[in-house]
């Protein structure tokens, strides 16, 4: 289970599997080490309209761990070999019909731009994309997590700048955008590169690309509305997507705070994910100490 990064099932007690506290202790070693602690807080949230124009809406945020890097293409490929698209344990009920169309390119279960249900072999360590939200959040619930909120992806990226909706800088490293430090369209690279590339733009807590390389997936609806405040009807439901990709050229569409969507059906070649999980979720070691020194590290 460590080595399919399935540690959260050992903590929160979740596997068939007999374990004993040394099982556990490396459940927590491994966590440490692929997730960063968020400290609870506040961020703001701005307006879905099409048009901004909303001063935002503060929202408190729960202490959540969040995965430092977006899940790798070698990552996702567990989850396929493993049987996760034949196990409806990780699928919605109504949407089951559905999961025989999220086939790659020759058929077979698996993202989209995969050939016989493998990734790339030149990027195995690059985030995968062409997998809609319902699959991401299948391979969430297999290794134990899930899809971080809106929210709680704001926050990952903002918290150090402060507690207030003031100090929210645009970016992980400052308000200034630097090409250097997020893979978008002015550090014209083209394409994914590795999930621990530009770790220059890291946070300081150690999360990777929350900038940059591929929008994110998130756990919160998406309800664009016009100018004048009323619902634009949509034929699919959309659900959020954050951070920009390697194919952005706005930088203001690359920020901490800009929100758009995506239809939760959409297998686009520049939209990946990562996973979080409730602090609250997991019983805390005895040795385990949060303090703001540790965070950073």
């Amino acid at each position: 289970m460590l080595r399919n990064r399935r540690y959260c099932l050992i903590l929160v007690q979740e596997s068939d599997l007999p374990l004993d506290d040394l099982a556990a202790s490396f459940a927590w070693k491994a966590l440490q080490y692929e997730m960063a602690l968020v400290p609870e807080g506040t961020v703001t949230l701005l307006s879905d309209n099409v048009i901004a124009g909303s001063r935002g809406v503060l929202t408190p945020v729960q202490s959540h761990y969040i995965d430092r890097c977006c899940v790798s293409n070698a990552d996702f490929a567990k989850f396929v070999q493993a049987g996760g698209y034949q196990d409806p344990t990780y699928w919605p009920a109504a949407i089951l019909p559905a999961i025989l169309q999220f086939v790659d390119r020759t058929g077979h279960p698996g993202p989209r731009y995969w050939s016989h249900g493998n990734p790339p072999t030149d990027k195995l360590d690059h985030p995968v994309v062409g997998v809609c939200w319902y699959e991401a959040c299948a391979y969430a619930a297999w290794v134990g997590k899930r899809i971080p909120t809106a929210e709680q992806w704001q926050r990952a990226a903002t918290w150090s700048k402060g507690h207030g909706h003031a100090a929210e800088a645009r970016y992980p490293w400052g308000n200034v955008f630097d090409p250097c430090k997020a893979n978008t369209w002015a550090s014209r690279c083209g394409d994914t590169v590795p999930v621990t590339a530009f770790a220059d733009g890291n946070t300081p807590n150690g999360v990777r690309q929350l900038i940059g390389n591929v929008w994110q997936w998130v756990d919160t609806d998406f309800h664009p509305l016009a100018a004048d405040g009323q619902a634009i009807h949509l034929d699919e439901p959309m659900v959020e997507v954050r951070g920009g990709a390697f194919d952005t050229y706005f930088h203001s569409q690359a920020t901490c705070q800009f929100r758009t969507g995506r239809g939760a059906f959409d297998r686009s070649h520049n939209v990946g994910f990562r996973c979080c999980i409730g602090a609250d979720m997991l019983p805390l070691p005895a040795d385990l100490h949060l303090s703001d020194e540790s965070l950073a590290e």
